[in-house]
């Protein structure tokens, strides 16, 4: 998310077009407030955390009344910090002094008339439950629709990556990614399945698997091959095979088969099963 874009400093001259005639289209919450406020300054901050954190829902404004006193003038703010809410052109609510942030929360969810974070723990599980039982094009399509209207919700972001991935649609993968922004890409959890992408697409060319087990049986002392071949059953998801094949060579060459071992415990993420079990095992062999 832009912070730039739900947060702004607007002055007189801007007030009617970015207060007024946007109001029309979302909340604005205007911010009345001055250098010299100590209140402000306690107010302020939880007002951007809470706003920056509710998507793009609400435009946080913010006034300084010292340098424009005409509007406060006609607004007949007395005392600061004062904030006021527009909706549909008009004036929908107002406070002034500093709140606690829970009736912040409150006072925003009051006038957008709706919560500011929805719980999608249903809709998680729903396609959780479809991902299981194999029916990746349902969640493939509830997914994107999903998106469409909640653009900033990382998980529902990751799972659709995931989807594609399992139906084997890199160009679809290529082209949503080159979609999302900047700040969704920096994110984690994304950055994890760009990852695994990278692995699938390095493992997609080259000896099939069968190949490199053959030749693994007449070169059993070689790390690059056994790495190579992990790395093969990584980009399959077959995670148990290429963990039990690092750990069985592990003697071999500690650093290497460690190394590799914790690059693809940060792509599947500390949550994941596999990664759980297996960090288990590895630290039980090293310190064996």
């Amino acid at each position: 998310m832009n912070e730039k874009s739900v947060i702004i400093d607007v002055n007189e001259a801007e007030f009617n077009d970015k207060v007024i005639e946007a109001s029309a289209n979302k909340l604005v919450v205007v911010d009345f407030w001055a250098p010299w406020c100590g209140p402000c300054k306690q107010l302020t901050p939880v007002l951007e955390k809470i706003i920056k954190s509710s998507g793009e829902k609400i435009t946080l404004v913010k006034i300084n009344i010292d340098e424009n006193q005409q509007i406060a003038a006609q607004l007949r703010i007395q005392s600061i910090p004062t904030v006021y809410a527009f909706k549909d052109k008009q004036i929908v609510n107002a406070f002034q002094g500093v709140l606690p942030e829970k009736q912040v929360i409150e006072f925003l969810e009051k006038c957008l008339g709706s919560k500011l974070n929805e719980d999608f723990t249903e809709f998680y599980e729903d396609i959780k439950v479809l991902m299981s039982e194999g029916n990746l094009d349902q969640s493939k399509d509830k997914l994107l629709e999903f998106i469409s209207k909640n653009t900033k919700e990382i998980k529902a972001i990751s799972l659709y990556l995931n989807c594609l991935i399992e139906l084997k649609e890199f160009d679809e993968v290529n082209a949503f990614l080159e979609s999302l922004e900047d700040e969704i890409l920096k994110e984690e959890e994304i950055k994890q399945v760009i990852k695994k992408i990278d692995i699938i697409k390095d493992n997609l060319s080259g000896p099939n698997i069968d190949d490199l087990i053959s030749q693994l049986k007449i070169e059993p002392n070689n790390i690059n091959l056994t790495i190579e071949i992990a790395s093969k059953y990584f980009s399959m998801q077959n995670y148990e095979s290429s963990f039990d094949l690092l750990l069985e060579n592990y003697p071999k060459n500690k650093d290497k088969i460690k190394e590799k071992m914790v690059e693809f415990f940060e792509v599947l993420g500390n949550s994941n099963e596999h990664t759980i079990n297996y960090r288990k095992k590895l630290s039980q062999i090293m310190f064996s």
